[in-house]
């Protein structure tokens, strides 16, 4: 089964960089181009769900992405991970 969670991607002029947020599990990682953000987004979902069943944690439900997106003037994408 396949998860997907809005995450927002800030840009940060003073270090040309992004930080990729998935708000809803207060995950944050940075990368210097939006993929690259993306690319480590995804991998951080991945170990985050793959440790939150091995350890019986319950995950927060993804906020709808229109809903975030309609919220948010920044870089909007769904990231996806399997469960």
């Amino acid at each position: 089964m396949v998860v997907s969670y809005p995450c927002v991607f800030y840009y940060d002029a003073e270090t040309n960089s992004y930080t990729a947020a998935i708000h809803d599990l207060e995950l944050f990682v940075e990368g210097n181009t939006v993929e690259e953000a993306f690319l480590r987004a995804k991998e951080i979902l991945n170990t985050y769900i793959k440790y939150a069943k091995k350890y019986d944690e319950e995950l927060n439900e993804p906020t709808s992405f229109d809903e975030v997106k309609k919220n948010n003037k920044n870089i909007v994408l769904l990231v996806d991970a399997q469960i």
